[in-house]
């Protein structure tokens, strides 16, 4: 009796695995290899109603074939970003109609998407930040409070009226003491970025060097007219000809008169140079930089920032003026008369540092400026 039970048993667990077998081989589907120039189609449904019911029939039909990566949706449009494609004994079904198009959005850009033989293919992407920075700016007029700009600060605010275009700037006694607390070295800097100069809109590949020329953020002048001040392109704060944001300020005559000026110091931190400042003022040079504060809230102002707001026990005010296009609430970078080849050196200050820093960037990129005056200043060197 023992015996007939165990083969008994052993029968049906023979026939349990030849029947699971059977399944698992009729039902797998094998993946083409990934550098199959087709895998590269982006499957998704459209936000459009009048074809909704077509593309909910699509999705039934391919349901087995399509692995969909979901994310967040632009327009009411559900997206994913793969196909595993079957077997050639397997049609994939279409998931959209040609030359349908749609807006996607992941990893913080928007993606633009075309139909194309029934499945959707990418054709651009823009950052999502940009579009939205935009986007607040033009519909809402969206514009900071500025309200508490100078507020934090102890000391006495002076003021400067710029004759050139009777633009009034404040600004502060900086008192810097060394850590053994001998002697003091004193300037006086504007405690507002220069706004000087016409503005252009974003993307200008023409420029006038008779003319100085800035560029507001994301193209309202408001931000400009408003302490934010003009964001400028390294030649253009340093006034000179706009090839010299492309090269080498001691390979081309017409930057010459800066090479001179570099050449004339021992130190390159100490270079003083007018640019677009106003006569009496000079572009803040690294080593005024560097006798200000290393804490940078205390440069900081106490509105703006997005994370650490500042002290402003400096009263120099610095608030995120971002990059033209983005970074407003997050970081500034401001132009020192430094060079190197096409690239020159600036002063970055983020809301995520506790220091400032001397960074490299491209001649090109549009940064704010801060002017020093000339007289009653300790720090010549």
């Amino acid at each position: 009796m023992k015996i007939f039970k165990s083969a008994f048993v052993l029968s049906v667990l023979l026939t349990m695995l030849v029947a699971c077998g059977d399944d698992s081989s009729s039902s797998s589907v094998s993946p083409e290899p990934a550098g199959d120039s087709s895998s590269s189609v982006i499957p998704a449904s459209s936000g459009d109603e009048s074809s909704s019911s077509q593309k909910n029939s699509n999705k039934d039909k391919s349901s087995s074939s399509v692995e969909k990566n979901s994310s967040s949706s632009v327009g009411g449009k559900n997206s994913s970003s793969s196909v595993v494609k079957s077997s050639s004994s397997f049609k994939l079904e279409p998931v959209c109609e040609d030359g349908e198009t749609t807006i996607d959005e992941a990893f913080g850009e928007y993606i633009y998407e075309t139909c194309r033989g029934g499945f959707w293919e990418a054709d651009s992407t823009k950052s999502k930040r940009v579009l939205d920075s935009l986007a607040a700016i033009e519909k809402n007029k969206e514009h900071p409070n500025m309200d508490s700009l100078f507020a934090g600060y102890k000391g006495e605010y002076f003021e400067f009226e710029d004759p050139r275009d009777n633009r009034k700037y404040k600004y502060v006694e900086f008192n810097w003491i060394p850590e053994d607390g001998k002697g003091q070295e004193t300037f006086y800097v504007m405690a507002e970025n220069l706004n000087y100069g016409k503005m252009i809109p974003s993307g200008t590949t023409k420029f006038d060097d008779k003319v100085t020329e800035k560029l507001c953020y994301v193209d309202d002048e408001w931000f400009c007219d408003n302490h934010f001040g003009g964001l400028y392109s390294w030649a253009e704060a340093m006034n000179l000809p706009k090839v010299c944001d492309s090269v080498a300020v001691d390979s081309n005559e017409a930057c010459k008169s800066f090479a001179d000026a570099v050449k004339s110091v021992s130190d390159p931190r100490v270079v003083r140079w007018q640019g677009i400042c106003p006569d009496g003022w000079h572009i803040m040079t690294q080593y005024e930089w560097q006798h200000t504060a290393d804490n940078s809230s205390y440069l900081r102002s106490k509105i703006l920032w997005e994370e650490n707001s500042g002290l402003n026990g400096s009263g120099m005010s610095i608030i995120p003026t971002g990059n033209g296009r983005v970074g407003i609430h997050e970081y500034t970078y401001i132009w020192l008369p430094a060079a190197e080849d096409v690239s020159a050196k600036s002063i970055s200050i983020l809301s995520v540092a506790s220091e400032q820093h001397t960074v490299t960037w491209s001649k090109v990129a549009f940064q704010s400026i801060r002017c020093v005056m000339d007289a009653n200043n300790t720090l010549i060197h």
